[in-house]
């Protein structure tokens, strides 16, 4: 049987899963979070593969599967994973497909290419902050001149995430644990939940949710600061990703 690897967690990993359920190729699905494995526990032929994995664990399982491909349908703001699949894929002369998300322009929104520009603006504003950026940023905003009371953070709904965000002194009423994407009425009442004068996320494009986070703030009359996404290599659509596999000959 045809055997494919997919790096994902994402929402086109799920469509990829899918797609090689449908054509009857067998798949390796690696994740991070036991959430994302539950995505394809009911497909035939998936094999959910859970945990962060290095360059050099990436390299052992492709060498002990040998796959026809590799897929990265990674989140865009992956870099590190997406950096440490290249270099397995490269060291295992492996056939590797980056699945690209195409990301929404939005007006009237503040693009910041780093973290520090980010924190020298938010300091210089008043208000509460709401944060869609994930726990991984969590100890970035900790910089913020009174954070605990000033930030809300929307993070997955798992325990290392949850555990994170409580070790850096975040109050427990002001973290949300839910997994998006999410409407704009949805992400329009926890803003205004939260009180919230500044949005900061990431374009993660419509796939994402992207675009129901900037007109659920902008309704409200927010301002919305992107930390924009700095490592996001040349890719393919899904669709063309859906293409190839379905062309994958025995």
């Amino acid at each position: 049987m045809r055997k494919v690897v997919v790096f994902g967690g994402t929402t086109e990993g799920r469509t990829l899963c899918e797609v090689c359920a449908g054509e009857s190729v067998s798949i390796i699905y690696c994740v991070a979070t036991p959430d994302g494995a539950r995505l394809v526990e009911t497909l035939p032929n998936a094999d959910a593969r859970v945990g962060r994995l290095s360059a050099g664990q990436m390299e052992d399982l492709l060498r002990q599967t040998d796959p026809a491909l590799v897929v990265d349908a990674t989140h865009p703001y992956a870099g590190e994973a997406s950096r440490n699949i290249r270099t397995a894929c490269e060291k295992t002369n492996t056939v590797l497909l980056r699945v690209s998300r195409g990301v929404t322009d939005e007006r009237d929104c503040l693009n910041f290419g780093n973290t520090d520009d980010l924190l020298a603006w938010l300091a210089g504003e008043a208000g509460n902050i709401f944060i869609t950026t994930g726990s991984s940023h969590a100890k970035v905003f900790c910089k913020l001149p009174d954070y605990q009371n000033r930030v809300w953070l929307r993070v997955l709904p798992s325990l290392d995430s949850l555990r994170v965000c409580l070790d850096l002194g975040y109050r427990p009423e002001r973290l949300i644990c839910m997994q998006g994407p999410f409407s704009e009425e949805v992400n329009r009442a926890m803003f205004k939940a939260a009180n919230a004068r500044i949005l900061v996320t990431k374009n993660s494009g419509a796939a994402g949710g992207f675009p129901e986070k900037v007109r659920a703030a902008q309704s409200l009359g927010m301002l919305t600061a992107v930390l924009v996404n700095q490592n996001e290599a040349d890719g393919v659509s899904l669709e063309e990703a859906c293409n190839v596999i379905r062309g994958l000959k025995e």
